[in-house]
């Protein structure tokens, strides 16, 4: 799993390394609260994007892919080192909320490729009418995409991350 979020962040030194398969041990109860938090701001930052796309300002459209990018990337690290993380280290001991958990995990590191895939094909690219008409295409997939799994985690695996003294 570290390669996979080591070109995500585009970094392959020992550090991301180390950063990613250590990371910290202990539960910490303000995790959820700021998860959550950045889940409402990466919906505020997507919405921004949205409606960027909608403009021919390439500068403007860039600039909320740029903002939207960078706390998604920060979000999937903070979740990935201290949720899973913390989840891999303290097991429940139901095998069905093991088994959540590590489908959710899974499920995670599709969805990475595919906002992956979607942030560096905008990012990159050209900007051009017929790029900008495509992001527009494609953002409601993506919108769905990031809704459908804030919603999940939310209801679903944030609940599951409790004190444990395994």
């Amino acid at each position: 799993m570290p390669s996979i979020w080591r070109r995500w962040f585009s970094r392959g030194d020992a550090q991301a390394d180390a950063a990613i398969a250590s990371p910290s041990a202990g539960y910490r109860p303000d995790l959820i609260p700021c998860l959550h938090a950045e889940h409402q701001e990466l919906l505020a930052l997507f919405g921004a994007l949205e409606r960027a796309s909608k403009s021919a300002d390439e500068v403007t459209c860039r600039t909320a892919l740029d903002r939207f990018t960078r706390l998604l990337q920060q979000h999937l690290l903070a979740e990935n080192r201290h949720l899973y993380g913390y989840f891999a280290r303290h097991a429940d001991p139901n095998p069905n909320v093991a088994q959540r958990v590590e489908t959710m995990s899974t499920e995670m590191l599709q969805i990475g490729k595919t906002l992956h895939r979607f942030v560096t094909a905008y990012a990159q690219a050209p900007w051009t009418a017929g790029l900008r008409e495509k992001l527009q295409q494609e953002i409601p997939v993506i919108g769905s995409v990031l809704s459908r799994r804030i919603h999940e985690e939310e209801t679903e695996l944030y609940p599951l991350y409790l004190p444990r003294t395994s």
